[in-house]
């Protein structure tokens, strides 16, 4: 009865199979039969078998077009014609939730994430056992192992993990509400959600449990198939050698998109079709582009873009893949196709080739038919840009942008040409006002008043007799004038050095000086010696000078405190005194003409100095009161290292 009623035919190594045995077989959306075998993953067509690799493939799980081929040595995950091999242990199963992938293995579960494979760790049971088959159920996970069967309410991080059968677990599959349990020595079971089991099938050495519409198909290596009617599970028929096929080593079964059942075994792989199949019953065949290759090169990811795609002039040689997978009847299906004028003739040539297109927009369209049944038409679309050598409004474009270019490089040169002629001028300018602040300043340095007023006293010293402290006054007043001398030379001095004036020509002003005064310098360099820090010389005296002479009275206490700091690469200097103000002061001076240009000129040669530099001048008040002058400027720090 069972020959009768269906057709059963043999593929073997004779037909075009690298091998005869047959591990998994699965297919992918376009149609292809995906065979994993002894020497390697095949793909068939109906008419064709194609060997992928040569490695041993030993279980398949397919998304879309995407195939997950399980190796000895690790996972080959493969899309049209792009390959990746992801190394890990011997692949099991692949298992695919919400997107992402899941490998068992001979040594518990890993996911791929980003490219490369990780392990999961779930508990140390399942670390180590054999993964042979994972399904998602009733929001659980079960997971078939060589020492039992689990039930996770998560592959990742699970907070809920039971074992629910201790029994060598091959392979699983459900149906309403059942968990069918197929095991190596202990037969079929099915567990429901309660976990009570009941057993439909004491057969040995099963291979694979599969759900096949309203049947289960039980696969063994020793005793061939068996076939239980859903839902009563009550035994059917058997398919074995003794009835029809010519082994009982069965591995899988797998049912395409036509009904047609697969058997894959250790002599072959079975077609098992029903004699009553009519391709006129069944849906409208379907049309895929596979690949499309742009001067020889594969560029098969374009084909699935919604806008059209841009070639370069030179990219004008195209080859255009597509195919309709039918493995009842590959004979059959026929195409044609449309790129200029009408539709080509039908035809069974599945690609087409396109030398030399002239540059311009094009829209290819395929369509297959199987007898009269037709397929929707598919097309994209795509342009070939032209050379802007043969346009004329390139040219012209062109011969303008060279004039344009000539232009604007003759503009360009005589604008860096009246440039340099500028900076040359500024630069002479501001050299030659920095060599006259300079000659100002050194003029400014010392009031003759100031220089008469030490000669006087030292006179006096030696008329008086104190001859200790006439030889300190003289001794500090030519220490003042060889560094007034010295660096009149220089450009900049040392900080340490600017402030050794300082101190001497304060020292011999409180001396000189009818008004009583102190001083204190304080500085704050972060570290940096006073003496690899260079400042243009006598560039703070003009400050202390009138603060001295205009600020502080005779009849009060005067105090001059004079910082440098180093901050954000900059030297900052203030000076700030007790005296009447600045304001006052200016109305005071019965000759100012001295002290005016000191501090004017002063002012320049830190504004010149750079134009990042600073200089303020204020008066210091205190509820409502003046307090005194501070004067602050800053400079950018430079050293000598």
């Amino acid at each position: 009865m069972f020959a009768q009623q269906n057709n059963l035919q043999l593929f073997t190594v004779d037909d075009g199979l690298p091998s005869n045995i047959i591990f998994d077989i699965h297919q992918d959306k376009t149609g292809y039969l995906w065979i994993a075998t002894e020497k390697g993953l095949v793909k068939f067509d109906g008419d064709d078998f194609t060997q992928i690799n040569k490695q041993k493939t030993t279980n398949l799980t397919t998304k879309n077009n995407t195939i997950y081929a399980g190796l000895e040595n690790g996972l080959l995950i493969k899309e049209h014609s792009k390959e990746v091999f992801l190394a890990s242990k011997k692949v099991l199963k692949t298992f695919i939730f919400n997107d992402i992938i899941f490998v068992g293995t001979e040594e518990g579960v890993y996911k791929i994430y980003k490219n490369h494979i990780e392990t999961i760790k779930i508990n140390t049971e399942i670390n180590k056992s054999s993964i042979n088959d994972i399904i998602f159920v009733y929001n659980a996970f079960y997971v078939a192992t060589n020492k039992g069967l689990w039930k996770l309410n998560r592959l990742e991080n699970p907070s809920k993990i039971e074992k629910i059968n201790n029994n060598y677990i091959i392979s699983l599959a459900n149906f309403q509400n059942e968990i069918i349990v197929a095991t190596l020595k202990n037969g079929i079971k099915t567990i429901n959600a309660n976990a009570i089991e009941k057993t439909i099938s004491f057969q040995e050495n099963i291979t694979s449990v599969k759900k096949l519409k309203n049947e289960i198909w039980v696969t063994s290596n020793k005793n061939g198939i068996e076939i239980f009617t859903l839902p009563s599970f009550s035994f059917k028929q058997k398919i074995n050698k003794y009835n029809s096929l010519k082994t009982d080593e069965i591995n899988t079964v797998f049912k395409d998109n036509q009904n047609t059942i697969w058997i894959a075994t250790n002599k072959g792989l079975y077609q098992l079709k029903n004699d009553n199949y009519n391709n006129s019953n069944n849906k409208k065949p379907v049309i895929y582009f596979e690949n499309l290759l742009v001067n020889n090169r594969k560029v098969d990811s374009l084909l699935n873009s919604k806008i059209a795609i841009n070639f370069s002039p030179s990219e004008n040689n195209i080859s255009i893949y597509f195919k309709t997978v039918d493995l009842i009847n590959p004979k059959k299906i026929k195409y044609r196709y449309q790129l200029i004028d009408g539709f080509s003739a039908w035809s069974t040539n599945n690609s087409v080739q396109f030398a030399n297109l002239n540059a311009g927009r094009y829209t290819f369209k395929i369509q297959s038919k199987i007898d009269k049944e037709e397929s929707k038409i598919k097309s994209f679309s795509f342009k070939i840009d032209a050379p802007f050598y043969k346009k004329t409004t390139y040219i012209l474009a062109a011969i303008a942008l060279l004039l344009f270019i000539a232009y604007l490089i003759l503009d360009f040169y005589i604008r860096n040409l009246n440039k340099k002629n500028k900076e040359k001028i500024d630069t002479l300018k501001l050299e030659n006002h920095l060599l006259s602040l300079e000659q100002k300043a050194l003029q400014l340095q010392m009031n003759p008043h100031f220089i008469f007023n030490v000669l006087n006293g030292i006179k006096a010293l030696g008329n008086s007799g104190k001859t200790t402290e006439l030889n300190t006054t003289i001794s500090q007043f030519s220490v003042l004038l060889r560094s007034i001398l010295n660096n009149s030379r220089k450009e900049e001095i040392s900080l340490k050095e600017e402030i050794e004036s300082l101190k001497n020509y304060i020292e011999l002003e409180q001396k000189m000086s009818s008004k009583t005064f102190e001083y204190k310098i304080i500085t704050n360099l972060n570290n940096i010696d006073a003496e690899e820090i260079l400042i243009p010389t006598m560039l703070v005296q003009p400050f202390i000078e009138n603060a001295i002479k205009h600020g502080f009275q005779a009849n009060t206490k005067g105090i001059i405190t004079i910082s440098f700091d180093v901050k954000y690469h900059f030297l900052n200097c203030s000076i700030i005194d007790n005296g009447i103000g600045i304001d006052q002061s200016k109305k005071g001076k019965s000759n100012s003409n001295h002290n005016s240009l000191a501090l004017k000129v002063s002012k320049e040669r830190i504004t010149h100095i750079s134009n990042k530099s600073s200089f303020t001048i204020n008066e210091i008040v205190e509820n409502s009161m003046i307090k005194g002058t501070k004067v602050w400027f800053k400079i950018p720090l430079k050293t000598d290292f």
